[in-house]
Parts: structure tokens; C-alpha cells; sequence
């Protein structure tokens, strides 16, 4: 079993349990051990571009150099954490002489060496490979229309996250496609849920998830797959709202919760009953439970 040091971030131990217990598992299944690193602390959540600021740098900064000492790729999931990560690592990178030295000033820590952050999907894209993700399924979604959404954070900035295109991204609609699903093509693949708006604007975040949704389902999507924590909350705030309900509805899962169903993990294990919106229902009508 290959094994890679793994950030979960604060989220995936709260509201986002779900995401993080189905991975391991999803993982797991696959042959591979997301090694939990040792007294990781918040990322920031939000990547802060002043760039006189390099106080904001130390939280991610800190997790890289733990990191570092663990192994040379640092895998994440929520797509917060790898966005602030991966700029964080990049600004240190191209940082001059003297302010990268005040950035490892700030640190308690010596940093270890190279350290490369990458997303699970890409793991599954660059390691586990399409042909091999499809030769481990034991239940193909057949006959499912999947909408993959990546949010702002996946994909932006390009020239730093270097992940996907910014406007097509694939990598999702790649796995769907590999688990036997019929990925959805729509075009709000990558537009704004409304972010963190939803703290003191919950309206206007609203409206910003519904116009997804309504793209989404429009585009004959039964299932939304997200990476983002806050994606999924706002997407489900707003589902829940518009009281569509059956057959007119969106059902919104994190993507290895999707995956682990086509890997034929337990019905107990994907952690449904932490999803806002219960997709229970759904999935055994349609026979993925």
C-alpha cells in the first residue's frame, strides 16, 4: 500500500466529516494510506494577497514544513486547503532572498525539503490512472447523469495551481466516466457558489448556488460532485430552499462519496447522514444503494 502524507484541514473534522471518512476509505479500496501528517494546524482557509503580509503566509507555511519531513507530495481534499497550500508553497518559491528568509524566520521549524501539494484527484488521475480506476470498480454507475463542479478554488489561479483548465476543467467528468457514470456537461462548471457570502450576505450566496443548480439540472444532471466543503453546504442550502423535491431535484455528494459507491462501499460507511440533504433516497431509487 502506497502511502502519502495527508492535510486534512479543520473542515473535513466538522462539517465536512463525510468528505474525509469517505476518502480513506475510497482510498483505502484503492491500495493507497492518506497518512494523516502530525499536528497540522489551520490553513487560513482564504489565500491573502496583500503581498506586505507575510505573517498570513506562517499557518499554511508551517503545515508545509511538517509536511515536508513526512514525504515529497502532500495530499488534500478540500479545495480551500489547496488553494491557500499551493499559493502559500508558490509565494515561498518565488519569494526574493530576504523575504524568504523572513518567511522561515517566522516558522518554529526547520523546512525539510521539497514538498509538492497535490489534490486526491490528481493522485487518482496521475497514479491510480483512468483504465485502473475502471478495473476497480465493482458497481458501475450506469445510466447516471453527473455533473461535475469545481467551484473557484480548483482552478484559479492557473499559472499557480497548474490543475486543470480554468473555464473546462475535466479531471472530475474524467473520473465520472471511469465509474461508468455519464459525466454532464453544463456551464457553470466553474462559477462562484457564493462563498463565504453566506455568513452576512446569505441571500446573494443563494442566488449565486441556485443559478448552478438550475444550470446543472437544466443540462439533465441527476447529481452534483463537489470537492468543496462550502460548495456543498451553499449548494445544499439552496436545494433546500427551492423545495423541489423527486425527480425535479439535484442530489449533491462530495465525489468520493460517489466514488466509494462504485467501489462498493457500505451504505454506513460514505457517511450520507452528514450530508445536509439526505441523498439516501435517491441513490436507492436508483439502485446505487
Amino acid at each position: 500500500m502506497k502511502s502519502y502524507p495527508y492535510y486534512p484541514g479543520c473542515t473535513l473534522y466538522s462539517k465536512a466529516k463525510n468528505l474525509d471518512r469517505s476518502a480513506r476509505l475510497v482510498a483505502s479500496r484503492l491500495g493507497i494510506e492518506l497518512k494523516e501528517m502530525p499536528s497540522w494546524n489551520c490553513c487560513g482557509a482564504i489565500y491573502n494577497t496583500a503581498v506586505d503580509d507575510l505573517a498570513a503566509q506562517v499557518g499554511p507555511l508551517r503545515n508545509l514544513a511538517k509536511a515536508s519531513k513526512e514525504g515529497e507530495k502532500l495530499v488534500t481534499l478540500c479545495a480551500a486547503c489547496y488553494n491557500v497550500l499551493k499559493r502559500a508553497h508558490n509565494r515561498l518559491l518565488t519569494a526574493t532572498e530576504s523575504e524568504r528568509n523572513r518567511l522561515l524566520d517566522f516558522l518554529d521549524e526547520p523546512f525539510g525539503g521539497a514538498i509538492e501539494v497535490v489534490h486526491f484527484l490528481e493522485v487518482l488521475k496521475k497514479e491510480i490512472g483512468w483504465e485502473g480506476l475502471k478495473s476497480l470498480v465493482k458497481k458501475p454507475l450506469t445510466g447516471i447523469k453527473v455533473a461535475s463542479y469545481y467551484g473557484c478554488l480548483m482552478v484559479r489561479p492557473r499559472d499557480v495551481l497548474n490543475f486543470d483548465s480554468p473555464e473546462n476543467p475535466r479531471v472530475m467528468d474524467d473520473m465520472v466516466s471511469a465509474i461508468g457514470a455519464e459525466p454532464v456537461d453544463f456551464q457553470f462548471k466553474t462559477e462562484c457558489c457564493g462563498g463565504y457570502l453566506v455568513v452576512n450576505r446569505r441571500t446573494i450566496a443563494v442566488q449565486a448556488s441556485r443559478r448552478v443548480l438550475d444550470n446543472a439540472r437544466n443540462s439533465g444532471a441527476e447529481i452534483i460532485v463537489t470537492t468543496c466543503p462550502l460548495c456543498q453546504y451553499n449548494l445544499d442550502i439552496a436545494e433546500a430552499q427551492s423545495g423541489r423535491t423527486g425527480p425535479t431535484g439535484v442530489v449533491t455528494l462530495y465525489f468520493t462519496q460517489l466514488l466509494g459507491i462504485s467501489l462498493g462501499l457500505e451504505e454506513n460507511e460514505l457517511g450520507f447522514e452528514d450530508n445536509k440533504l439526505d441523498p439516501v433516497p435517491f441513490l436507492r431509487e436508483k439502485g446505487l444503494l
